[in-house]
């Protein structure tokens, strides 16, 4: 039976922001069988998120953060850029990135990018999306490499606002000319 433990999200405050990105993607990439498809065992199959959060799939390119000497008040935005290859696992049927798969990117790139806006006592712990939208503006076809951009626009005491792209890597285009 596979293992049931959950990972530690809890942000190290010492870190760089580009460390903290990496070590959210570490945490879900140590899990035990955490990729491996189960067959026999329906309780546990393989994690939903499996295909684009291991190491492989999803690559940290830059993350950037507050300046910890910056007082607490101080506005805590941050960036992070990663990159992927469309695979067959994230392909609709007409050979597409499909879109749950784009809002699954999303929720993982832009959470990971909170944390590297993260102060002490201020966003440093696990949290949940509660809305997310996505507009959906051009297809990106299987073997199709890609950036995501995300950005944190704002963080209050009990909601953030966080904006992502994801675009070419050959041309950076994410919509038509």
């Amino acid at each position: 039976m596979p293992s049931r433990r959950v990972p530690n999200y809890s942000v190290d405050l010492t870190k760089s922001p580009f460390d903290r990105a990496n070590a959210w993607l570490d945490s879900v990439r140590d899990i035990p069988d955490y990729d491996v498809v189960h067959p026999q065992n329906t309780t546990h199959p393989q994690r939903f998120d499996a295909p684009i959060s291991l190491r492989s799939s999803l690559r940290l390119i830059s993350a950037s953060g507050p300046d910890p000497s910056s007082p607490a008040s101080s506005i805590s935005v941050a960036t992070t850029t990663f990159e992927f290859k469309v695979t067959h696992q994230l392909c609709n049927g007409g050979g597409t990135l499909h879109g749950g798969a784009v809002a699954l990117i999303f929720d993982m790139c832009t959470s990971i990018t909170i944390a590297c806006a993260a102060r002490e006592g201020f966003w440093n712990t696990p949290h949940v999306s509660r809305t997310l939208n996505c507009t959906y503006l051009r297809p990106l076809p299987e073997g199709e490499d890609a950036i995501v951009e995300s950005e944190v626009v704002h963080l209050g005491k009990a909601m953030g606002l966080t904006r992502g792209v994801i675009k070419r890597k050959k041309d950076g285009a994410n919509r038509d000319p």
